[in-house]
């Protein structure tokens, strides 16, 4: 199994397992994140001809860069993409909204102790979460899906 499908794995064992603890819960939702983060990741990789350097290359891939394309991603003045399929479309903008979205509620439940975390909230995320991971292979093979996961790496400039 590959490292992103393990975290999965692993959020969903925390909310199930122990959804009444702040520790498990907030362990899932970062987990959660983390899954999509690196299954992005592996798949941007995947495509460096190199099998050696995909984990050198994984490396370089930052939060913020990939929040900021996530954010581009969704905006239909910059990306209307026009003559594209509308199911893809859709799906592409979906795992970029949920992208940020898993990233806010990741930094939530690691750097807020204000609050405790809910636990139908924290079972929202991993299901977020899940739904990157059954979305992303309809899309994986469009030109516009490999043109977003060349974007996570790239800083705007």
């Amino acid at each position: 199994m590959a490292y992103h499908d393990d975290l999965l794995a692993h959020a969903l064992e925390f909310v199930h397992t122990s959804p009444t603890t702040q520790l498990a819960l907030r362990r899932a939702v970062s987990a959660a994140y983390y899954a999509a983060f690196h299954l992005l990741i592996s798949e941007a990789t995947a495509n460096w001809g190199n099998a050696s350097l995909r984990t050198a290359l994984g490396r370089a891939y930052e939060h913020g860069t990939m929040k900021v394309a996530s954010n581009r991603i969704l905006s239909t003045n910059d990306f209307p993409f026009p003559g594209e399929d509308a199911t893809v479309v859709d799906n592409l903008r979906f795992v970029a909204r949920t992208f940020i979205q898993l990233q806010d509620a990741r930094h939530f439940a690691d750097y807020n102790l204000t609050q405790d975390l809910d636990a139908a909230e924290a079972l929202a995320q991993v299901k977020s979460a899940e739904r990157i991971f059954s979305t992303w292979p309809s899309i994986r093979g469009q030109q516009i899906a490999q043109a977003y996961l060349v974007s996570l790496l790239v800083k705007r400039a």
